[in-house]
């Protein structure tokens, strides 16, 4: 049997541009940058007086003294809103005219020179770099986004918070062994240890009153404190998956696609992480591209669910820190 082709070594995600994306031409991207081993915190989190802030340290003011003056030295970006985190920061940049060069070049000039100025204010002898090679982009593609990614840069330090109150729901697990596989796992790891864990896999050739019948067991196995398994590819799957979340009911899903480096949950996979309903699973090793879902694929997902909940074995694994 041929290799699945999500086995298959690929670029991961934090160090590809988008190939569809012109990065000298007007538009907005969200852009994350990282930093490097050995690099003092940026900042703290502090949960006085109830909300969520970041304090920054002296290398924090001096990103947010380089942010703040980013658009004097390149007057075709504005950065309209950011956030600096102990360990990354965020920032929403609006390029609002053709730029002279590319996008990468600019930010990489803008993280050098971060280091360089932190160099001379601590009196090193040489230039340290601060943060990892290259940067994470999100670019902006429609309507309705631009304010999401707004508010999700402003939300960073209470999503901070909640992680730092409840870990084991926001975990990420390497090597997970279940059954005849190995996974990467991000969420409730407990979910693998229900006793009652149902695959959700809807056939093109039942009749309407088998699937009413099979969505009825499925919903039941979910408000009795069960877990529903799946890649959740259909509509009829995703209808299933949805209405056992709103009742309160817990999921195990299933991706193709693994995670990248710095991967967190957003929207409602975050609100579910908190609420110990969700456990994302993906075949390792962890290749975090993309792919188009294939019948092909979405056949080898549902296998790796039928295993997932006729497997005896308690899952053997290694948290990544």
């Amino acid at each position: 049997m041929p290799t699945p082709h999500y086995y298959k070594p690929m670029k991961p995600r934090m160090t590809r541009r988008a190939f569809f994306c012109d990065y000298r031409a007007p538009g907005f991207f969200m852009i994350t940058i990282t930093a490097a081993a050995g690099t003092p915190p940026l900042g703290r989190l502090s949960t006085d007086g109830g909300t969520p802030q970041i304090i920054l340290s002296p290398l924090g003011e001096l990103i947010r003294q380089s942010i703040e003056n980013f658009t004097a030295n390149t007057p075709e970006i504005h950065i309209p809103t950011y956030i600096i985190m102990p360990d990354h920061f965020h920032m929403l940049l609006h390029v609002r005219r053709h730029l002279p060069r590319h996008l990468g070049r600019i930010i990489g000039a803008f993280k050098g020179g971060i280091s360089g100025r932190h160099a001379q204010l601590t009196g090193a002898t040489e230039v340290t770099p601060l943060f990892k090679p290259k940067f994470h982009d999100r670019i902006v593609t429609r309507r309705g986004q631009l304010d999401t990614l707004a508010r999700y840069i402003a939300d960073n330090p209470r999503r901070l918070a909640i992680r730092r109150m409840h870990p084991d729901l926001f975990r990420r697990y390497n090597h997970l062994c279940i059954g005849t596989r190995e996974y990467a796992a991000y969420g409730n790891i407990f979910l693998l240890k229900d006793f009652d864990r149902r695959p959700v896999m809807v056939h093109r050739a039942w009749t309407a009153g088998e699937l009413q019948e099979n969505e009825r067991q499925w919903l039941s196995c979910a408000a009795n404190g069960g877990v529903l398994v799946s890649p959740f590819i259909s509509r009829a799957e995703k209808e299933v998956r949805d209405k056992a979340i709103a009742s309160g009911g817990r999921i195990i899903e299933l991706r193709a696609e693994g995670f990248p480096e710095r991967f967190k949950p957003s929207g409602k996979e975050f609100e579910l992480c908190t609420a110990g309903q969700l456990l994302l699973l993906a075949p390792w090793p962890d290749n975090s591209c993309r792919f188009t879902m294939t019948r092909s694929t979405a056949l080898t997902l549902n296998a790796m669910a039928a295993e997932i909940c006729a497997s005896a074995l308690a899952p053997t694994l290694r948290v990544d820190a």
